[in-house]
């Protein structure tokens, strides 16, 4: 650790934030990096400066188990002034006129080596490519080889999930684990999980698009990490939008950039024709820089459309720079069949081509043993 200690103070108007601004001043162990007007000013100091404390006032408007988790993942030490914050996971007090011993509080451990399971994001352009299908088909494919796995719906524009598998959930179960993660709570994640068979559970996604607001990245990546503690494979259903908006306040869009960014695979799905082709190509474009190569999977190939899988590979890599991983045959009929049925498309049509193709991509995201 430095000699001088960095701080960031997030007080939002709490009595002791003068008292405290004075005394870093005093403190020539202490140094002001910024003075942050709400969470978001701090997670984005946090993200672009380097950090060694955070003194924080624990009613703070936005500041929940999630944002400390993510404070601590960026090497941060979380502490509350002048109050208990070990309800929001903060272990720390910090007390005036001893603000310098926040130089003494060693961050907690992550042990990132502890989360076996892969978490992989399925991810398109706006135009239904194909997105949730593909996720539901890999997720039923992992568990029918018997490793244990975990379907996510986080589409901040509105789940589809449920209505695919036709589960009914009173609340949703993304929603309701973010809360318990938001609380202090992360313990309660499994409560919500839907049991689809005997390896694989589903969190259903947001009812309506103007819920967006309860999925906050911060608590979501800790309900995907409690999550890869208990199953082999996490299939993560995203949303189109990558905008994370102007200025520093939440945005629809960033739950999905988070999940781009912290995946172990994202496949980035897009309908073979030419409207899906142009807004895969630019979406693509859009969501750079990616922190890993995604797999390209071109979902709806048909003949009928005069192309060759080879001709279309070579067109998607001279414009995205990737070349495709995957292509999936169009079966609208074994898809529509699955829709009204409630049931995976490998349950309902197993001699599908669609399915033979998923179930090598599974064995590819999963290896046995």
């Amino acid at each position: 650790m430095s000699e001088v200690v960095r701080v960031a103070v997030a007080a939002c108007g709490a009595y002791w934030e003068a008292a405290a601004l004075a005394e870093i001043e005093r403190d020539p162990g202490l140094r002001l990096v910024r003075r942050c007007v709400d969470v978001a000013d701090l997670l984005a100091t946090a993200a672009t400066h380097r950090l060694d404390a955070a003194l924080l006032a624990v009613g703070a408007p936005g500041l929940d188990g999630g944002v400390v988790e993510r404070l601590i993942d960026l090497g941060v030490r979380p502490c509350a002034v002048e109050a208990d914050g070990r309800h929001l996971g903060i272990e720390h007090v910090a007390h005036l006129g001893r603000l310098s011993d926040v130089g003494t509080t060693p961050v907690p451990a992550r042990e990132r080596g502890g989360e076996p399971g892969r978490l992989v994001a399925v991810w398109g352009p706006t135009g239904a490519p194909g997105r949730s299908s593909l996720a539901v088909s890999v997720a039923a494919a992992a568990a029918a080889r018997g490793h244990r796995t975990a379907l996510v719906d986080a589409d901040a524009y509105g789940g589809s999930i449920s209505q695919l598998l036709g589960v009914l959930d009173e609340v949703s179960g993304v929603m309701a684990a973010c809360r318990d993660v938001n609380r202090g709570h992360p313990d309660g994640i499994a409560g919500h999980l839907l049991s689809i068979g005997p390896a694989w559970h589903v969190l259903t996604g947001v009812p309506r698009a103007d819920m967006w607001h309860h999925l906050r990245p911060d608590a979501l990546e800790t309900v995907l990490r409690t999550l890869r503690r208990d199953h082999d494979l996490v299939v993560v259903d995203c949303g189109f939008g990558v905008d994370a908006g102007p200025g520093s306040g939440p945005s629809r869009d960033q739950v999905t950039r988070r999940l781009l960014d912290v995946a172990d695979e994202v496949l980035a799905v897009g309908r073979v024709d030419p409207v899906g082709l142009a807004r895969f190509v630019r979406a693509v474009s859009d969501a750079e820089p990616w922190p890993r190569p995604p797999r390209l999977v071109l979902n709806g190939f048909r003949a009928s459309l005069g192309w060759t899988e080879r001709e279309v590979a070579a067109t998607v890599r001279d414009l995205t720079g990737h070349t495709p991983w995957a292509f999936l045959p169009h079966d609208a009929a074994g898809h529509d069949l699955a829709l009204m049925s409630g049931r995976p498309l490998r349950e309902v049509a197993p001699t599908s081509g669609y399915v033979s193709r998923v179930e090598r991509l599974a064995a590819d995201l999963v290896p046995a043993g």
